[in-house]
Protein backbone atom coordinates (compact mmCIF):
# COMPACT_ATOMS: atom_id res chain seq x y z
CA UNK A 1 0.00 0.00 0.00
CA UNK A 2 2.35 2.24 1.04
CA UNK A 3 4.64 1.60 -2.28
CA UNK A 4 1.80 2.61 -4.33
CA UNK A 5 1.58 6.11 -2.83
CA UNK A 6 5.37 6.28 -3.20
CA UNK A 7 4.55 5.31 -6.83
CA UNK A 8 2.07 7.94 -7.62
CA UNK A 9 4.47 10.65 -5.38
CA UNK A 10 7.20 9.56 -7.75
CA UNK A 11 5.50 9.98 -10.66
CA UNK A 12 3.78 13.20 -9.88
CA UNK A 13 7.11 14.29 -9.44
CA UNK A 14 8.62 13.48 -12.25
CA UNK A 15 6.01 14.75 -14.33
CA UNK A 16 6.55 18.12 -12.25
CA UNK A 17 9.91 18.04 -12.86
CA UNK A 18 9.23 17.60 -16.68
CA UNK A 19 6.99 20.20 -17.13
CA UNK A 20 7.40 22.89 -14.31
CA UNK A 21 5.75 25.83 -16.43
CA UNK A 22 2.20 23.30 -16.91
CA UNK A 23 2.88 22.78 -12.92
CA UNK A 24 2.71 26.59 -12.25
CA UNK A 25 0.47 27.36 -14.37
CA UNK A 26 -2.59 24.47 -13.33
CA UNK A 27 -1.82 26.06 -9.48
CA UNK A 28 -2.37 29.80 -10.79
CA UNK A 29 -5.31 28.42 -12.79
CA UNK A 30 -6.59 26.29 -9.57
CA UNK A 31 -6.33 29.81 -7.13
CA UNK A 32 -7.93 31.72 -9.92
CA UNK A 33 -10.75 29.85 -10.13
CA UNK A 34 -11.02 29.47 -6.43
CA UNK A 35 -10.62 32.77 -5.38
CA UNK A 36 -13.19 33.39 -8.91
CA UNK A 37 -15.77 31.02 -6.71
CA UNK A 38 -15.15 33.04 -3.67
CA UNK A 39 -15.75 36.36 -4.97
CA UNK A 40 -18.65 35.79 -6.72
CA UNK A 41 -20.54 34.76 -4.03
CA UNK A 42 -19.70 37.71 -1.89
CA UNK A 43 -20.72 39.50 -4.87
CA UNK A 44 -24.00 37.55 -4.61
CA UNK A 45 -24.54 37.86 -1.07
CA UNK A 46 -23.92 42.05 -1.41
CA UNK A 47 -25.70 42.32 -3.89
CA UNK A 48 -28.76 41.02 -2.27
CA UNK A 49 -28.10 42.87 1.10
CA UNK A 50 -27.72 46.00 -0.96
CA UNK A 51 -30.95 45.54 -2.68
CA UNK A 52 -32.63 44.60 0.18
CA UNK A 53 -31.68 48.12 1.94
CA UNK A 54 -31.92 50.64 -1.58
CA UNK A 55 -35.92 49.14 -1.23
CA UNK A 56 -36.19 49.91 2.22
CA UNK A 57 -34.34 53.19 2.01
CA UNK A 58 -36.89 54.30 -1.24
CA UNK A 59 -39.81 53.14 0.55
CA UNK A 60 -38.74 55.62 3.35
CA UNK A 61 -38.31 58.06 1.16
CA UNK A 62 -41.15 57.94 -0.67
CA UNK A 63 -43.50 57.80 2.52
CA UNK A 64 -41.34 61.08 3.46
CA UNK A 65 -42.56 63.20 0.09
CA UNK A 66 -45.83 61.94 0.05
CA UNK A 67 -46.18 63.43 3.98
CA UNK A 68 -44.46 66.56 2.41
CA UNK A 69 -46.91 66.97 -0.42
CA UNK A 70 -50.00 65.90 2.29
CA UNK A 71 -48.69 69.09 4.25
CA UNK A 72 -48.00 71.39 1.46
CA UNK A 73 -51.45 70.34 0.53
CA UNK A 74 -50.29 69.76 -3.33
CA UNK A 75 -52.04 65.93 -3.53
CA UNK A 76 -55.68 67.37 -1.90
CA UNK A 77 -54.92 70.02 -4.86
CA UNK A 78 -54.10 67.75 -7.02
CA UNK A 79 -57.10 65.37 -6.43
CA UNK A 80 -59.59 68.51 -6.59
CA UNK A 81 -58.39 69.05 -10.28
CA UNK A 82 -58.65 65.85 -10.97
CA UNK A 83 -62.21 65.42 -9.66
CA UNK A 84 -62.91 68.36 -11.69
CA UNK A 85 -61.69 67.36 -14.58
CA UNK A 86 -62.81 63.92 -14.26
CA UNK A 87 -66.49 65.67 -13.43
CA UNK A 88 -66.59 68.29 -16.58
CA UNK A 89 -65.30 64.71 -18.89
CA UNK A 90 -68.22 63.48 -17.74
CA UNK A 91 -70.83 65.82 -18.09
CA UNK A 92 -69.78 66.61 -21.66
CA UNK A 93 -69.69 63.30 -22.48
CA UNK A 94 -73.47 62.79 -21.13
CA UNK A 95 -74.14 65.69 -23.30
CA UNK A 96 -73.08 64.45 -26.93
CA UNK A 97 -74.29 60.78 -26.00
CA UNK A 98 -77.61 62.34 -25.31
CA UNK A 99 -77.47 64.59 -28.67
CA UNK A 100 -76.21 61.63 -30.12
CA UNK A 101 -79.34 59.27 -28.99
CA UNK A 102 -81.67 62.57 -29.82
CA UNK A 103 -81.23 62.13 -33.57
CA UNK A 104 -81.22 58.98 -33.67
Amino acid sequence: MMEKRIEHINKITQIIAKYPISFVAAVFFCMFWVTYYINIRKNDENEETWKELYIKEREDKDRFRNQLLIKAGIIEAQRRIIQQNDTLLRNETIENAEQILKCQ
